[in-house]
């Protein structure tokens, strides 16, 4: 689905300061790269996904340091996981009000 590499990312996480994280779509220092693989994920769902969890607060219990905050790669990936495995399966516009 995804992967993190330096090597033509579609778009970069910060790991290390109070944006630990956040995603960007250039490359700062402290930051991954992260590829999709088009054949299961459009690149701008995964980063609008990320930003959602950066906005929403949901990677704060996974952060480490106590001086300068950072997010492990494989902790993005469990929060990611989590968020995925976690959604009603019935989509919001299907629901009565």
């Amino acid at each position: 689905m995804f992967k993190f590499t330096d090597q033509d990312p579609d778009f970069w996480i910060q790991l290390k300061g109070e944006n630990a994280g956040k995603p960007l779509r250039n490359s700062i220092p402290n930051s991954v790269g992260v590829k999709t693989d088009p054949n299961f994920l459009v690149s701008d769902f995964l980063f609008y996904t990320v930003l959602h969890l950066f906005s929403s607060g949901q990677f704060r219990p996974f952060l480490k340091g106590s001086v300068v905050p950072y997010i492990r790669q494989r902790d993005i990936t469990v929060a990611l996981v989590n968020h995925w495995t976690s959604q009603p399966r019935k989509p919001h516009f299907f629901l009565n009000f």
